[in-house]
């Protein structure tokens, strides 16, 4: 009994002395990170520091959040109710939605296309499941070969369009475009930003068809017009989706690194890059200001090559001309014309130079009255014209009466709209005479053949 009252009184001692014990006897004995300690009553006290991680308090003020300060925010982490792919992570230090890298798939396509004699190839890449709030459905449009008669091919704007469960067909994205594939090997890229509406965090469309409006330039017979066709790309599977609910941060760096644009981000693009060309800059896809081919051929097209079979392209300081092919030979064309009009006969000569340079050279033409009846005065030639369907040329009025000698008319041809066009022209020629004092009118037509017509320079 005597030892068990000993331990007794041993534990109450023990006891006594830890109530009794000293905690601190100054301030500096109380440190801890994060927070301020004060020695009161031998006992230490702590108060939190403002804005320090650490210091058991969120503080959005401060920028902490669970990105930034796990400690005083939690984890970011876990996964989003009710989705099969969007879990919590730190992007740009903000816990957000997104899917995870290790579930992202690149999905790549190249389609080759032809229309209206040119071939295009049509590349894109984008991701599944492609998150709406920061992928970006990225397209490169390839002219890799050029029909002889089109030219300017012009990017107008693209369509993407997916079917829907319940099969709708809705838009997912339109953009203009507005750009040039000015020759064979030209490519112009796209980053397409998609946006439709939509309740799902996570969803699946199908019959995803992209389409490309474009025009460009025919020349035939030296006639220029304007034409229209559309490109198409369909892509086969599933295109699944994931609409985080959170606004993602800009990305880090828009620079396009062309100094044509303006690149720039935020709440107005939807927090997507945009790259807005300059005015009167060269690389904003326009051949403005005193730009030229050969100045800025990103927005003007390129001075090289060929024009034709008898012109090149060249630069000649910053004006883009064109100049005859290096071993081009001009030749003469002699054309004899036995002409039997009825009661007149004429024999008439034609000259011209093939290639014909618009410029400096003419069309030579010697009419001469061989024969005429009795009762036949005063033949005479009123007007020539160079015809070619329904187009005219090149037009003279020459009013002169003819006689045994060569009567010359020389016709210019005033222009043409390429720098080298092939015509087949129709020479026609209005006449009067008198014949037993009545007046009498005609006509007649003679085929030049092909002529090459070139504008030099």
């Amino acid at each position: 009994m005597r030892c068990k009252s000993v331990f007794i009184l041993s534990v109450a001692v023990l006891l006594l002395l830890a109530a009794c014990k000293t905690e601190c006897k100054k301030d500096a004995d109380c440190i801890k990170q994060h927070f301020t300690g004060k020695c009161v009553d031998k006992k230490c006290s702590y108060i939190a520091v403002p804005n320090e991680c650490g210091n058991g308090q969120c503080e959005e003020g401060a920028g902490e959040n669970k990105c930034t300060c796990a400690a005083d925010c939690g984890q970011c982490i876990g996964k989003v109710p009710n989705t099969q792919f969007l879990t919590q992570q730190c992007i740009q230090n903000m816990c957000i939605e997104d899917v995870q890298a290790i579930q992202v798939k690149p999905i790549y396509s190249s389609v080759d296309q032809s229309y209206a004699g040119d071939k295009f190839k049509i590349d894109t890449i984008y991701n599944l499941p492609f998150n709406l709030k920061k992928d970006t459905f990225d397209v490169a449009v390839t002219l890799t070969q050029q029909a002889p008669q089109n030219k300017d091919a012009h990017l107008l704007n693209l369509e993407l369009i997916a079917t829907t469960k319940d099969r709708r067909t809705i838009t997912l994205a339109r953009q203009d475009i507005n750009k040039y594939l000015w020759t064979a090997g030209s490519t112009i890229k796209e980053e397409v930003a998609i946006d439709f509406p939509t309740a799902e965090l996570e969803g699946e469309l199908t019959g995803l068809v992209l389409k490309i409006q474009y025009e460009y330039s025919v020349t035939q017979a030296g006639k220029k017009t304007q034409k229209q066709g559309t490109l198409q790309a369909r892509y086969e599977g599933k295109f699944i989706f994931a609409k985080p609910t959170a606004n993602y941060p800009c990305p880090k760096d828009c620079n396009d690194k062309n100094p044509g644009t303006r690149d720039y981000c935020g709440a107005q693009t939807n927090y997507f890059c945009k790259h807005e060309p300059i005015a009167g800059a060269c690389g904003n896809f326009k051949c403005d200001g005193s730009e030229t081919k050969c100045s800025c051929l990103q927005d003007c097209g390129h001075c090289s090559g060929s024009a034709g079979n008898f012109l090149d392209y060249t630069c000649q300081g910053t004006s883009c001309i064109t100049i005859l092919k290096t071993g081009a030979t001009v030749q003469q064309v002699p054309l004899f014309d036995d002409r039997s009009l009825g009661p007149v006969q004429l024999q008439n000569n034609y000259k011209f130079n093939t290639p014909f340079n618009i410029k400096t050279d003419k069309i030579q033409l010697d009419f001469t009255l061989y024969r005429a009846d009795p009762t036949v005065s005063h033949f005479t030639l009123e007007t020539v014209r160079l015809l070619e369907g329904q187009q005219q040329l090149a037009e003279m009025q020459v009013d002169k009466e003819l006689g045994d000698k060569p009567t010359l008319v020389s016709i210019t041809i005033p222009s043409i709209v390429a720098p080298e066009e092939e015509h087949q022209p129709t020479l026609a020629v209005w006449y009067r005479y008198t014949q037993n004092g009545q007046e009498k009118t005609g006509k007649f037509e003679k085929q030049l053949g092909k002529i090459t017509l070139i504008n030099p320079g």
